[in-house]
């Protein structure tokens, strides 16, 4: 089997024209395959958690719909009750997947450390927030014993709309610790404010994968850079084949690089909370400073280690010119110091190369 690596283009006829610019080898296809991959198992939670946002959307608008007694006017009662539950458990169902998904997933990608780590994370949001236990649990209410909204009301004097009843979901035998949260809930519950809170933790843990996933796909969007650069600003292609004839008749397996994954997984990096991304394009790297003596290196390093350890004009290191003065101390052996001066120097740019800058000192001794 042969492997390449080049674009795709549209022809001249305005057909999808693949190009490869290079071959390259069964391990280097099986590396963007790995690293795609990877990128994969963020999209698919992202995709989960983007359908939790959608639900509960969807929810929280119809629950806003039905208090409103003149545009509920022409709806049945019992329609609107069928259509809450509808979104309600809609959204109940996404809130488990998302979760179980987000375990695995998890796991899958990091390794079991990390599976632990999210699990713990689910442990420590179901111990903290009552409205976290209550929306969770709730899925099994919905599954295993009734819809959890129960009562539409439409008044002129109280606030009208779709209500759970306490006194029902307590029927319940399995609401373990949240049993203790809803006897303490008044007879009508409105469900609305704990779909807002539980949103503010769905967010929080995804947050939490991001965290997690976050080294590994900043290298993943390193090297989808890089292949942009490689295949000249086009669309990166790899390209599966037998042999060059079935290449040329058409016989052959594209694997696209799907720039859009990329450019979300920077995106969602970009806004979280604990992250901050920098261009390395935008990284100014500290000057280097060598000093020869007697035309050998006798030290080196970047310039904040030899402000603590030297003494210069205004103790400006990178001022220094040809003359200028100091003292070595511990040299050239211990317990002696020695007053030397420059006497050549030479500044070596290197940003551009992704290298620091370098400033090339030579010294001799000098007495007053």
């Amino acid at each position: 089997m042969n492997y390449g690596f080049g674009y795709s283009q549209k022809s001249v006829n305005n057909k999808n024209e693949i190009i490869i610019t290079k071959h390259i080898s069964k391990e280097e296809f099986d590396k963007h395959n790995k690293n795609m991959e990877f990128c994969r198992y963020y999209s698919h939670l992202k995709e989960v958690n983007s359908l939790v946002e959608y639900n509960a959307k969807g929810f929280l608008e119809y629950m806003e719909l039905v208090t409103d007694n003149v545009k509920t006017e022409s709806i049945k009662a019992e329609h609107i009750g069928l259509e809450g539950n509808r979104l309600l458990i809609n959204y109940l169902t996404s809130i488990g997947i998302f979760i179980d998904y987000g375990e695995k997933e998890i796991g899958k990608a990091l390794g079991k450390s990390a599976k632990e780590q999210f699990s713990k994370k689910t442990h420590e949001l179901y111990n903290t927030y009552p409205s976290y236990r209550f929306i969770v649990l709730m899925r099994n209410y919905a599954v295993h014993y009734s819809f959890p909204l129960h009562t539409y009301i439409r008044s002129l004097i109280s606030p009208s709309g779709l209500f759970a009843n306490r006194n029902t979901l307590l029927r319940f035998e399995k609401w373990k610790h949240a049993k203790a949260d809803i006897q303490k809930m008044p007879e009508t519950i409105n469900i609305e404010p704990h779909v807002i809170n539980m949103q503010q933790y769905i967010g929080e843990l995804f947050n939490h994968c991001l965290y997690m996933f976050s080294s590994k796909l900043v290298d993943v969007i390193e090297y989808a850079n890089d292949l942009v650069k490689s295949a000249n600003q086009r669309r990166p292609i790899f390209v599966e084949f037998e042999s060059e004839e079935k290449f040329r008749a058409g016989e052959c397996t594209v694997v696209s690089v799907d720039l859009q994954v990329v450019k979300n997984a920077l995106n969602d990096l970009q806004n979280h909370p604990n992250i901050i991304i920098k261009d390395k394009s935008d990284i100014q790297l500290e000057t280097r400073l060598e000093f020869y003596y007697n035309d050998s290196l006798i030290m080196a390093g970047p310039i904040s280690h030899f402000r603590k350890i030297m003494t210069s004009p205004n103790d400006k290191i990178l001022e220094l010119g040809l003359g200028d003065r100091f003292t070595l101390d511990e040299f050239p052996e211990t317990g002696v110091s020695t007053k030397v001066r420059v006497i050549k120097l030479r500044t070596l740019s290197n940003q551009s190369n992704g290298q620091p800058d370098t400033m090339q000192y030579y010294i001799e001794p000098y007495s007053e």
